[in-house]
């Protein structure tokens, strides 16, 4: 087993995190940590600190460490079956299986399953075949995505313009022109402290309504934003948030991804 430091030098030396300030990361003047185990809700790290995933790695974590169960199933798949493709109709047992239990267990309304590498592809996707809709629809103009400051949707060109953190945009050129933000449902941070969850709900949703009156709602395509802000605090909307955003969106024909 290579030792820790050893690790950390290559670390240094060859790793290029994301979010990480790269020159401090290379001269050793900002934390490193080098995670070894993870076990339930607890990852341990090389030196022997146990610690609470609060993040659930990136909330991906969902069943938790170490579910050998899980581990055994995917090493019989890879020994059966590593991988193949899915383009013009190609399927196998576990892709088209698991597309009829997610199926199952989807809100009424859902007919197909389109799988993705991971949120960022999966939110590019859901833009093309969004700006697709409205292109056999005739309507070529109906393109801009609205999101919302605070939200995270990806690191891509478009999905880091839908995020809406300076920190994706800055210096990247970012966001894109058809990329459009509106304020997060910040209850615990809004600006006048005076509003009521009830008041904040129908500012947010009269501020949805300027933002769409502002650019035209023949302009706009969809609404993309997180069921509770993730990246942005783990922040649940006000009360009646949700309805009240359905409602503007649904009388403009936006869509709500």
């Amino acid at each position: 087993m290579l030792k820790n430091d050893m690790l950390e030098q290559w670390d240094r030396e060859n790793f290029f995190h994301p979010s990480t300030h790269l020159a401090q990361h290379a001269r050793g003047e900002s934390p490193s940590r080098i995670v070894k185990t993870g076990s339930g809700v607890h990852i341990e790290d090389r030196d022997g600190n146990r610690l609470l995933d609060g993040f659930a790695g990136l909330y991906c974590v969902n069943v938790g460490y170490g579910r050998t169960e899980i581990a055994e199933a995917i090493a019989a798949q890879a020994h059966e079956l590593a991988y193949y493709h899915a383009y013009v109709g190609h399927g196998t047992e576990a892709s088209i299986t698991l597309s009829k239990m997610v199926l199952d267990r989807a809100p009424a309304g859902m007919s197909k399953v389109y799988f993705g590498l991971g949120g960022s592809d999966a939110n590019e996707t859901n833009v093309k075949l969004i700006w697709y809709y409205n292109n056999i629809l005739g309507r070529p103009q109906k393109k801009k995505i609205i999101s919302r400051w605070r939200g995270y949707h990806g690191s891509g060109l478009m999905t880091g313009s839908l995020t809406g953190l300076e920190l994706f945009h800055k210096k990247f050129d970012l966001p894109l022109s058809q990329v459009i933000h509106t304020e997060a449902p910040y209850f615990f941070r809004r600006e006048d402290t005076s509003m009521d969850e009830a008041a904040f709900t129908a500012h947010c949703a009269a501020k949805l309504e300027e933002l769409i009156a502002r650019e035209g709602a023949d302009t706009i395509a969809a609404m993309v934003a997180e069921p509770l802000l993730g990246t942005g605090g783990i922040v649940p909307p006000p009360a009646g948030y949700w309805e009240a955003i359905q409602n503007v969106l649904t009388k403009h024909d936006i869509l709500l991804v």
